[in-house]
């Protein structure tokens, strides 16, 4: 029996096909497509490159519209409208360029797989991308239904709380519907597309309403109180608040929405450290001082997973929660001590003021009055003089004309509000608790002096007098500095200086004999035109003010006086033009 080896027969096939190939077949397929080429299913082997562009041109040409459908609606689109464009010659020149790469093996291994099972090419196209968006854009509208949340309801007075299931909606599933169309364009097949939707389901069942109903109702009437700085600053998170953070679909607290509202929070504290800095001018001021501050960085993962804790145990816990802010504290390089040699070192007093509905003379003329104290240093055991360090203040200096109560009227007169600088330095002596050698109340309540203060915190000046001192007793130098902000209306007086353990107590104001103000005084004023109505002046309250201030260091009793303010009623002043052209 003759003996057939399976090897060498398989080796010797391969060798007659590849000697085929390489005479005969090259010659009948020479500036042709090998055979098994198609492109988009069309079967090109054999044709020559004018054959091939005419052939995908013809199949082209039996693609003119998509069709889309979604349940009853149906949607013709012409190709033009997308701007799809079939590209025959690049497509019949890829194809017959397939098996003739250069690279032996590669084309080989191509013209095998041809003639075995057939090697499908895409036809080439191009369209418009963002005509295709837009039609996609304007069937969705048609057929995506938005999803209802659910929602949790808070009766008025909040006792108790309703959970609504909300509705599954339906969307466009935009990228698989182009995938859909490119199988559609690539094929030159079947044109009609089935539009896919993808179902939102936020719909709640019965289970997972009562289970948010539950969890909702153990926050009713509860509270969290973020403290900051040993009580100084605080954030209230009520009842309203949390149920923000409650996800409705698992009925449990949402971390990621508790840490970006302490994210928000952390913004309004983190700062940067702030080295000192200190640059002294000469002749008893100093040109640059800005104090050392540490620098500040809230602990966002560390307060919220302390949140988190809260409100995991809120139905068992109290009314009010209390959570200290957690914070990591950065030391400046240069500390306020370090920076001079005067023995600045800290703050020791601040006072402030609002000067909302000021004209703007009063507001160049206060911020000018500002301007010139900011910086000056008093020396130990001096006695500092509002008036001597202020200046002459006239139109001679600078100071511009606003209105300003003289003998009983308000007439213009200048350096209207000056007064206003130095009620804020008076408020930053007494917090600071150095001797006051001389202090002179209003003649009448000034509201822009009562704006978050009490009643009886003013000094009012006037050149030569009244004046506004006070003794520097502290043994180092103090540094006055003001704050300026035109934009809120405010004004700040800081003394620095060394701190030596005084304590400052400062009583409530005390307010009897009140009286109501006289009748509205209308005064004629040449300056306004006829017709024209001024009010310079707001009504006040006649009333006898006086609070007490304590200063003491350990047991001594440094300072102790009663300060009292004796205001007339004021009547409300408005004027009345006279001016004619």
């Amino acid at each position: 029996m003759k003996k057939f080896n399976l090897g060498l027969g398989l080796v010797g096939g391969s060798i007659l096909l590849l000697s085929v190939i390489g005479t005969g077949f090259e010659i009948r397929y020479w500036k042709r497509i090998y055979p098994g080429i198609q492109v988009g299913g069309a079967d090109l082997g054999g044709m020559s490159f004018e054959e091939a562009v005419n052939q995908i041109a013809v199949r082209a040409e039996t693609v003119k519209e998509l069709v889309f459908k979604r349940g009853v609606n149906r949607w013709v689109i012409p190709i033009a409208d997308i701007g799809l464009v079939y590209e025959p010659t690049t497509s019949a020149l890829e194809a017959i360029l397939s098996g003739r790469s250069g690279d032996i093996g590669s084309d080989l291994g191509l013209k095998l797989r041809a003639m075995n099972k057939g090697v499908r090419l895409d036809p080439i196209w191009n369209w418009d991308s963002t005509r295709l968006d837009q039609m996609i854009a304007s069937m969705a509208a048609q057929i995506d239904v938005p999803p209802m949340e659910p929602e949790i309801v808070m009766e008025v007075n909040k006792s108790e709380i309703d959970v609504t299931s909300g509705e599954n909606g339906y969307q466009t599933n935009t990228e698989l519907l182009k995938s859909k169309i490119r199988t559609v364009v690539r094929n030159w097949g079947e044109n009609e597309i089935e539009i896919p939707v993808t179902e939102i389901k936020p719909k709640l069942t019965d289970e997972q309403i009562e289970a948010v109903k539950s969890k909702a109702r153990s926050v009713l009437g509860k509270k969290i109180v973020i403290e900051y700085a040993e009580g100084k600053q605080n954030w209230e998170v009520d009842d309203e608040q949390m149920l923000t953070w409650l996800d409705l679909q698992t009925g449990v607290w949402n971390r990621g929405k508790v840490k970006d509202w302490i994210r928000e929070l952390a913004q309004t504290v983190n700062r940067p450290a702030q080295n000192s800095t200190f640059r002294f001018l000469g002749e008893g001021k100093v040109e640059e001082f800005e104090p050392a501050r540490e620098g500040v960085t809230v602990l966002e993962e560390n307060t919220t997973e302390m949140v988190m804790a809260v409100l995991e145990n809120i139905a068992e816990n109290t009314e009010i929660q209390v959570v200290d802010l957690e914070i990591r504290t950065t030391e400046p390089e240069i500390a306020t001590g370090d920076a001079n040699s005067l023995g600045i070192k800290e703050l020791i007093g601040k006072g402030e003021s609002w000067f909302t509905g000021s004209i703007t003379n009063r507001i160049f003329n206060l911020k000018k009055a500002a301007d010139t104290l900011n910086g000056i240093l008093v020396a130990p055991d001096q006695v500092f003089s509002f008036n001597q360090a202020v200046g002459e203040v006239s139109a001679n200096t600078g100071y511009k004309q606003a209105y300003i109560i003289k003998e009983g009227k308000t007439i213009l007169g200048d350096g209207g509000g000056v007064c206003q600088v130095s009620s804020t330095l008076f408020r930053a002596i007494l917090a600071a608790g150095l001797p006051i050698e001389e202090r002179t109340a209003h003649a009448y309540r000034v509201s822009y002096y009562e704006v978050k203060y009490q009643p009886g915190f003013d000094a009012t000046v006037f050149q030569p007098a009244p004046d506004l001192k006070f003794l520097n007793d502290t043994g180092n130098h103090i540094l006055i500095q003001t704050r300026y902000d035109e934009k809120t209306k405010y004004l700040a007086f800081e003394l620095y200086g060394t701190g030596d353990g005084r304590k400052v107590e400062i009583s409530k104001a005390r307010v009897w004999d009140v009286v109501s103000p006289p009748p509205d005084l209308y005064q004629d004023d040449p300056t306004l035109p006829v017709g024209k109505v001024v009010q310079t002046e707001h009504s006040a309250w006649g009333a006898k003010v006086a609070f007490d201030w304590k200063v003491a260091r350990g047991e001594e009793i440094l300072q102790q006086r009663t300060f009292y303010s004796n205001y007339r009623p004021w009547q409300a002043v408005y004027l009345r033009g006279t001016k004619t052209n």
